[in-house]
């Protein structure tokens, strides 16, 4: 493998690429490259086997094929500077998926000590093994949807793909005994309610499993097209899932706490006072995954922001406000 894709604002911090941005990202964004398409076939993803999608898609965000060699030693440099302070992996499913991953990894190792994330599907607990004694920090395996049935629907069997929510599930647990600490990508606008989701990223949590939020992004050429919403109803469900999250991570409120009416949260568990703190906080709005990821402008576009790169400034945490439904 002597080429790697990176995104677009990572070639821009690695002086690759000339990138205007506002917030450069903090986590170095790479995927294992191939000119195949996935053997997968994830409804939303631009890279599944039925897709007709520009391989080069990941939501909004481009992946750029380019230079291994070039891409790891600017990596180095990157990180030693402070520009950068991980580098996060995508893998697909192809033949030699794995040895790429590997490849990928070592070199990557061989370089620099810059905290490194793999997000996976599930393996064996014996690639487990292998992926933690590469030196890898932090893995990841996206369940994407938040619940069984969508789960089958978008990237299981009825998609006519390879994974299965059982299966999913019982990597997560097999690679939280290996790694203690475990990431999955939960992807909100699916079809699901405050409550499955809610529901899910509670159950997780208390499994040492952190759930990343993502916001659906339809990519023309993919399969899934969710039926249109309007855009203040798409909005309030992520927020009030963003902060409900927050909420449950930060030990201040817990699902059983958290009263929905028609599924949709009605009550956050806590005291109205505490709950503006938190909304004032802003924390609770910024990108969620692993340490120092901020993925600016992976899922967003200059009109509406889902995940905040940096703290919300008063007049974005107004509009989060807003957007909640508050009355301000």
């Amino acid at each position: 493998m002597k080429k790697v894709r990176a995104s677009m604002g990572t070639l821009g911090v690695l002086g690759l690429e000339m990138i205007q941005m506002d917030t450069p990202p903090t986590t170095a964004y790479l995927q294992i490259y191939t000119e195949k398409r996935c053997n997968a076939n994830c409804q939303f993803c631009a890279q599944a086997k039925s897709s007709s999608a520009d391989l080069t898609h990941i939501a909004r965000g481009m992946y750029v094929p380019y230079d291994l060699g070039a891409v790891v030693s600017r990596l180095k440099m990157a990180y030693d500077r402070g520009y950068l302070a991980r580098a996060c992996i995508q893998t697909a499913l192809y033949d030699s998926w794995w040895w790429d991953t590997v490849h990928l990894i070592k070199m990557i190792r061989e370089n620099s000590q810059i905290p490194i994330s793999l997000s996976v599907f599930p393996v064996s607990n014996e690639r487990f093994e292998v992926i933690r004694s590469l030196n890898v920090n932090d893995i990841v395996i996206p369940l994407d949807a938040c619940t069984p049935e969508l789960f089958n629907k978008i990237k299981g069997k009825s998609a006519g793909g390879p994974y299965s929510w059982e299966s999913h599930m019982d990597g997560i647990k097999r690679a939280s005994r290996i790694f203690q600490k475990v990431g999955t990508h939960v992807m909100i606008g699916l079809g699901e309610t405050d409550e499955d989701a809610i529901r899910l990223i509670s159950e997780l949590w208390k499994n040492n499993v952190n759930a990343a939020l993502f916001s659906y992004t339809y990519v023309p050429g993919t399969q899934f097209e969710i039926a249109e919403k309007p855009q203040s109803e798409i909005i309030r469900h992520y927020r009030a899932v963003q902060l409900a999250r927050h909420l449950i991570v930060e030990k201040l409120a817990d699902y059983p706490d958290m009263r929905f009416e028609n599924n949709n949260i009605c009550d956050f568990g806590i005291d109205e006072n505490v709950l503006l703190s938190v909304i004032e906080d802003g924390r609770a709005f910024q990108t969620s995954g692993c340490p120092d990821c901020n993925r600016p402008m992976a899922n967003e576009t200059f009109s509406q922001i889902f995940n905040f790169p940096k703290k919300p400034d008063d007049e974005e945490k107004e509009n989060i406000k807003r957007e909640l439904g508050m009355e301000i």
